[in-house]
């Protein structure tokens, strides 16, 4: 099985290691496993690591974090970096977590506030503050969020607030996300038969079906990370046919296209090379 995880140590942290924070989830198989049964000396696999959320070198100026959560790790990393090469910049950073004893890397956090006075912390508790509306709270935490680049990363009606938010106001450029989760809003698909040209096996599925679930089904064993569109492991060959995009509702075909089968589905009868 493979999982996608943030970063969450600077750059050259200690030469040969790296650290990621895992938080063991009630339904997580994995995460359950790396955070209470992985034994010390244990050989997992690693892949290079992929993704856009960062940090451009020199950062800019004027920055602004919006996180919610386990969002907090990958903005973790952000904050160590600088804090590591003693340039913490002007920064805003608006967290919410549902208590104190949940808020991940709290103390932290604090202490970070304490030693560089360019950092401006609000904690949102969301069990007793009530969630962290970007529409009515955002003027309030961040008066000039309009001259900031954002980092947002959390739970997906966050991010589509974000994103609503930047676009009305044209800012689009000055947003970057990173989503845990993928937003399948693009509707289903026709469905159609799937065929799986390496293993010679077929399976009719419905258009709300990801072609990984399809394989899956049809006892293929299919390369999968993340399951939400982030990390590309489930990237696959699209033969023949067409396939549509559950997020954007964007559809895909011809020869040999690379697709992403966790977040596709059969848009008529398709060919994987699989």
């Amino acid at each position: 099985m493979w999982r996608s995880y943030s970063l969450t140590c600077p750059p050259t942290h200690d030469e040969g290691h790296f650290t990621i924070t895992v938080k063991a989830m009630p339904e997580g198989l994995l995460s359950t496993h790396l955070v209470r049964g992985l034994e010390p000396g244990t050989i997992v696999r690693l892949a290079p690591p992929q993704g856009e959320f960062v940090l451009p070198d020199p950062p800019p100026p004027k920055l602004l974090f919006v996180t919610g959560g386990s969002g907090i790790t990958p903005v973790m990393a952000m904050l160590r970096t600088m804090d590591r090469r003693g340039t913490v910049p002007d920064v805003v950073l608006a967290h919410s977590a549902p208590d104190r004893d949940s808020m991940l890397f709290r103390a932290e956090l604090h202490d970070l506030q304490r030693r560089h006075p360019g950092l401006d912390l609000h904690v949102q508790l969301t069990r007793r503050d009530g969630q962290l509306s970007l529409s009515h709270d955002l003027e309030r935490v961040c008066p000039d969020w309009r001259q900031r680049q954002a980092w947002v990363c959390g739970p997906n009606a966050m991010l589509d607030d974000a994103e609503k938010l930047w676009t009305d106001g044209r800012l689009s450029d000055s947003l970057h996300l990173e989503r845990f989760g993928a937003a399948l809003i693009g509707g289903e698909a026709e469905g159609g038969t799937v065929y799986f040209a390496a293993s010679g096996r077929t399976i009719e599925v419905d258009g709300a079906t990801t072609l990984l679930q399809a394989g899956e089904q049809a006892g293929i064993p299919m390369p999968f990370g993340c399951r939400m569109g982030i990390c590309h492991t489930c990237v696959v060959p699209l033969a023949a046919g067409r396939v549509r995009d559950l997020r954007s509702g964007t559809e895909y075909g011809g020869h040999h296209q690379k697709i992403q089968t966790c977040i596709t589905a059969a848009a008529g009868d398709c060919v994987l090379d699989l």
